[in-house]
This record gives structure tokens, C-alpha cells and sequence, in this order.
């Protein structure tokens, strides 16, 4: 019930169709997904458990990972849902390169390298963990250590209790609330729309149930150089002013139907 697509949002002209020169190239990415939860608000007051346990999801540049693209959930047999969260552990296993203004990054090392070639050439698979309580800092209007990205999507800018500073996504259709427990760096959890109204109560089972990523081939990690900024925004422990390579601008695509 994953699926994934290889796309771009790496743009210059904000298209995620239209990739942008020399944009960070995502070669693997995988995640171990922990809880999945519906629910019929954001704040998800009364969840459905679907979920819960250890399953680790993966894709590449063509597409899922064999044994790592199913999570067999429980259906319930009543309600309509609308909404998802997902509890994902804070540790992401990668592979790729990316450019920081005339520096190239590869995962696997801190060293900067002149050319895409060398960087390219030395990505590794690496695993990489946020601190959460700096990345997360911004809150989401409910939670401390937080935050939200709201979906171009209509209504979607409009989360009662919920807010957020960020700018509209240009790829997510719907918005996205992020959460963490305090004081706790192992997971987190994000919360969006479930697509599809299925009416659990209906009697059939549903003809698609889909929890798609698009972790684009392009746009899907950012490199940078450790500096102080990386450090307070959770990015780098140390500023030691080589290279950071990280996951971000994942596309995320929950139906049931």
C-alpha cells in the first residue's frame, strides 16, 4: 500500500514538474514508520489505531524498495475518517549529493568538494537525525516543538487552534502538522489529510488504500556547510564548517477510498 514517484520540486520557477539546474540529486531514502493513527480532526482527539509496531519504508531513483514498501494496517469497521498521523522515527537512512552556493556535498562526509563529479562519486548511505527540539522551535500554535506547513490546497490554510509562519507549500496539497513530545529526540509525529471520505461502515472493503511519498529525485535533501545557524536549527551538532546533507520537501499523498 506504498507507493512512490520520482519527480522534481527543486524548480526555478516554483513548477514542481520543471527541475531547477543543478538541484540535489536523492539516490535512497528510507524511514521506519512506528504508529499510523486516523482521525476525524487535526488534533486528533479520538483516533482509530492502525497501526503499531516497526516497519522500515524505502524508495530509490526508480521507485519502492522490495520489502520495504507494504505496512499491513487494521481497517476500521465503522466512521469516516479524514485525517492521518503517523509517528516516524527520528533516523533516516540516505543517499545523494547536493550543491551549498559553489560547494558540493555528499552524504557520508563532511568534506566539500569543487566539482558535482567528486560529489557524486562519493555519496555513501548515511543516517541522519534532527535535533528536534531546535528544528521543530517555531511551534505549530499548539506545540512547543512544533510546526506546520500549510497545503496550496483550498481550505487548507485554515487549521482552527493551528498556525504557523511558513509560507504556503508549492508541492503538498494539504497541510502538514508536525509534533514532537517534550523533551524526546527518537521520533516524532505529523499529522494531514486523508484523502478519499471512505465510509468504514459501508460494508466493502475499500477499492484503493494508497500511503504514497514522492521523495523526488530532485529537491529532496539540502546541503549545506555547518555553521552556527545549522547548530541552533537542529541541522548540525557541531559548526565545524564542513558538510551537512539532509532530508527535506518530501510530497506525502494518503488515500483511502
Amino acid at each position: 500500500m506504498l507507493s512512490s514517484s520520482v519527480g522534481a520540486w527543486c524548480t526555478t520557477d516554483g513548477e514542481k514538474d520543471s527541475p531547477a539546474f543543478e538541484c540535489p540529486v536523492l539516490n535512497y531514502f528510507g524511514f521506519t514508520t512506528k504508529q499510523i493513527d486516523f482521525c476525524t480532526d487535526w488534533s486528533c482527539t479520538t483516533p482509530f489505531n492502525a497501526f503499531t509496531g516497526s516497519q522500515f519504508i524505502a524508495i530509490n531513483d526508480s521507485g519502492t524498495i522490495d520489502g520495504a514498501d507494504e505496512i499491513a494496517i487494521n481497517l476500521p469497521t465503522t466512521g469516516t475518517y479524514g485525517y492521518i498521523r503517523l509517528l516516524v522515527n527520528n533516523d533516516f537512512l540516505m543517499n545523494g549529493y547536493g550543491k551549498e552556493n559553489s560547494d558540493w556535498c555528499a552524504t557520508g562526509t563532511r568534506t566539500v568538494y569543487a566539482t558535482e563529479a567528486l560529489a557524486k562519486a562519493a555519496a555513501t548511505d548515511t543516517n541522519f537525525s534532527f535535533q528536534l527540539d531546535k528544528f521543530f522551535k517555531s511551534g505549530n500554535g499548539v506545540d512547543e516543538i512544533g510546526d506546520m506547513s500549510y497545503g496550496y490546497g483550498t481550505g487548507q490554510n485554515n487549521v482552527p487552534g493551528y498556525s504557523t509562519d511558513n509560507n504556503i507549500s508549492a508541492v503538498n496539497e494539504y497541510t502538514t502538522i508536525y509534533s514532537v513530545d517534550s523533551g524526546q529526540n527518537d521520533d516524532f509525529s505529523f499529522t494531514t489529510v486523508l484523502q478519499g471520505d471512505y465510509d468504514f461502515g459501508s460494508g466493502k472493503l475499500p477499492s484503493t488504500i494508497n500511503f504514497g511519498i514522492t521523495v523526488t529525485k530532485y529537491g529532496s535533501i539540502t546541503a549545506l556547510l555547518a555553521d552556527e545557524s545549522a547548530v541552533s536549527w537542529g541541522k548540525s551538532l557541531t559548526a565545524h564548517g564542513g558538510c551537512v546533507v539532509h532530508p527535506t520537501g518530501f510530497v506525502w499523498d494518503f488515500v483511502i477510498q
